[in-house]
């Protein structure tokens, strides 16, 4: 039985990604004696509305790419520290103590650098990076570690998460929402006629082709039902917060 995605729940950025995913399944799966229409090109039609309403700026991608920067920029910052505390444990006392000088400036930063919010992060970041290109002895001790490289990581992964945001922020786009929701209604339409098409035929068919498609949908489906169901569970982790917030606030 074809299992069902949470449309319900999708934004529009991930019903193009499902979508997407599930047409590809069904292109692949055409045969000579099986070719799935008029379901394959009428959810092709779907998705090619979809993509030309929000082709302008899609802000929820654009949004996803913050967050990976964000992510990069994590790394880079976690990469820092750790080779910091590795060399302050050399056994070379020269390599120690610059390691401890290092690891000393970003203890003063306080714990928890990276789950600070991002802007905040994003001033404790650039205040280091600048401090340790700048302040002799910072400066001095990371040279002494051959640390350079790590510090131009970070600082890069830096650049690359605020233009991410310049470009978040600056985007300017003329989809209709109401227009985008009617499109997605339609497609959904498409593809759970698709689903009921499927269902039946694997009952009285017996090719496998359309079992092993079967299959393959309900994959895609449960990876994307999961990590639905995972964003839902961190906006309602920051809602409570907040919430918790508000009340200590008053």
């Amino acid at each position: 039985m074809i299992r069902i995605p949470m449309f319900y729940r999708m934004r529009i950025a991930e019903y193009l990604t499902y979508s997407n995913r599930i047409f590809k399944l069904i292109e692949n799966a055409v045969t000579e004696a099986i070719s799935f229409e008029p379901f394959k090109t009428r959810i092709a039609n779907g998705i090619e509305k979809l993509e030309k309403n929000t082709e302008k700026v899609n802000t929820q991608l654009l949004t996803l790419t913050v967050a990976e920067c964000d992510a990069q920029r994590d790394l880079a910052f976690s990469a820092l520290e750790t080779f910091v505390l590795a060399c302050s444990k050399r056994l070379n006392a020269e390599i120690s103590e610059a390691g401890k000088i290092i690891l000393n400036e970003i203890d003063s930063l306080g714990s928890g650098v990276i789950r600070k919010p991002m802007l905040e992060e994003s001033a404790i970041i650039n205040g280091m990076v600048e401090k340790l290109k700048t302040n002799e002895s910072l400066n001095g001790s990371l040279k002494k570690l051959d640390g350079e490289v790590w510090l131009t990581e970070l600082e890069q992964a830096q650049k690359n998460f605020e233009q991410a945001v310049a470009e978040r922020g600056d985007a300017k786009t003329s989809r209709n929402e109401g227009q985008s929701d009617a499109v997605c209604k339609e497609l959904r339409k498409e593809l759970e006629a698709m689903f009921k098409y499927l269902d039946v035929m694997c009952d009285i068919e017996t090719d496998e082709a359309y079992n092993n498609l079967a299959k393959e949908l309900n994959i895609v489906t449960e990876e994307t039902n999961r990590l639905i169901a995972q964003r839902m569970g961190r906006s309602q982790n920051e809602e409570e917060v907040l919430s918790e917030s508000s009340s200590k606030e008053s």
